[in-house]
């Protein structure tokens, strides 16, 4: 007998919020709002169709008491966590490519030399180098704010801009 009604839904993307990250696989979408200073960095091994995102705060967490704890916080942390549970899931680490959105300058202190921004995407840039991931795609810098919806089965990174208009771009 057939139901009328029952038609499936397309589930609701995983939020994941300021320091914080996750690993889906294949079709399930992961979401990061309101990227200004901070880094959305997605990890993603195109064969499992496993894949990562996380919201990084600050570049470094390696001389940080408890950086442990609240790894997605810093970016060299959250990238060698991201690793870490994409191959714990399946992914082939030598596989796995990189795309980074964020890293904006959203005020202008000159007092305070390089942006947080700025210094949040060079320390991405530097882990990823050191891990030998390679960077396929990014949208960083600049002044406006960014949405980030990121779908591991595809690796397609949707990026919206807080800017007049509203841009859309697609990594």
């Amino acid at each position: 007998m057939k139901t009328y009604g029952t038609e499936p839904t397309v589930p609701d993307p995983v939020q994941v919020g300021i320091a914080e990250l996750a690993v889906v696989e294949g079709s399930d979408t992961l979401k990061s709002y309101g990227l200004g200073s901070c880094l959305a960095v997605a990890l993603y091994d195109p064969g499992t169709e496993v894949g990562g995102l996380a919201h990084v705060m600050l570049p470094s967490g390696d001389d940080v008491d408890g950086a442990d704890r609240k790894p997605g916080k810093y970016a060299d942390t959250a990238i060698r966590a991201l690793l870490r549970r994409m191959v714990e899931r399946g992914a082939n680490y030598v596989d796995v490519e990189a795309k980074l959105t964020g890293g904006s300058d959203m005020f202008e202190f000159e007092s305070f030399g390089e942006s947080v921004g700025q210094r949040n995407v060079d320390a991405a840039r530097s882990e990823l180098e050191k891990l030998g991931v390679p960077i396929v795609a990014e949208d960083v810098g600049g002044s406006r704010g960014r949405t980030v919806e990121f779908t591991p089965a595809t690796g397609a990174v949707t990026v919206r801009s807080s800017s007049e208009g509203g841009e859309v771009c697609e990594l």
